[in-house]
């Protein structure tokens, strides 16, 4: 009797060490399980958070471009300048928005976009209606996640409503007509009907012999000028 309650006894024990051994193995699966799924949910909230950021980046850096561009016809705009003159200034601004601003620094994230007046230059475009636009990509471009995650390249593709290649033409072509007109005011409103399907609108004045050519968009409320002391 005594040496079946030992046999008994020592299967219970086997038993019970069998039962705790399962027990650990299916702790261990289930945190290696929990601990996958973890990491995994954690790759795609890098994920998700890396494209929004380069996302964002991106459209900010278009935005800056844009305001660049603006900027430059406008200073440019004023004087009756060239679209050399326009390239170089858009050039000059986008610059100093580079050195000041610092809207690309995230503690989650290393962002590095090598852009150069040169890469620049090479995507500047004059388009047909005398608007000018940036288009690129900068295929080196990285946003790098402190997980590891990367995303790659950001597309420049942005420009401004006015013709300024357009609106200088005509500026500088009117200022050349206006010197022999006699009648400045109808010589004016010719042209506003000429070119009312265009959208512009000219304002032609003519002081002591001085002429000035002030050329609107009004697409975009910008204009440019022609006048007697810039030329």
């Amino acid at each position: 009797m005594e040496h079946e309650e030992n046999g008994a006894a020592a299967t219970l024990a086997i038993f019970t060490v069998f039962v705790i051994l399962c027990s650990v193995l299916a702790l261990h699966t289930f945190e290696v399980g929990y601990q996958r799924q973890l990491t995994m949910v954690q790759q795609r909230m890098a994920t998700d958070t890396t494209r929004a950021v380069a996302a964002t980046v991106e459209a900010e850096l278009n935005y800056a471009l844009r305001t660049a561009i603006e900027a430059g016809m406008y200073d440019a705009g004023r004087k009756g300048g060239t679209k050399e003159d326009v390239e170089n200034l858009f050039l000059r601004y986008f610059d100093d928005y580079q050195r000041v601003e610092n809207c690309w620094s995230y503690s989650n994230l290393d962002i590095s976009i090598p852009i150069d007046n040169n890469m620049l230059e090479n995507m500047l475009t004059w388009l047909p209606d005398g608007s000018l636009r940036v288009r690129g990509y900068i295929d080196n471009a990285t946003f790098t996640h402190v997980t590891g995650v990367k995303a790659y390249g950001a597309k420049l593709d942005t420009g401004v409503v006015p013709r300024y290649g357009r609106m200088l033409y005509l500026a500088y072509r009117v200022y050349s007509e206006a010197h022999g007109v006699s009648d400045i005011e109808a010589f004016e409103g010719e042209l506003n009907d000429n070119y009312a399907c265009e959208r512009l609108r000219f304002s032609v004045s003519r002081t002591d012999g001085r002429v000035r050519v002030t050329v609107h968009d009004l697409y975009a409320g910008r204009a440019i000028a022609a006048e007697n002391e810039e030329l």
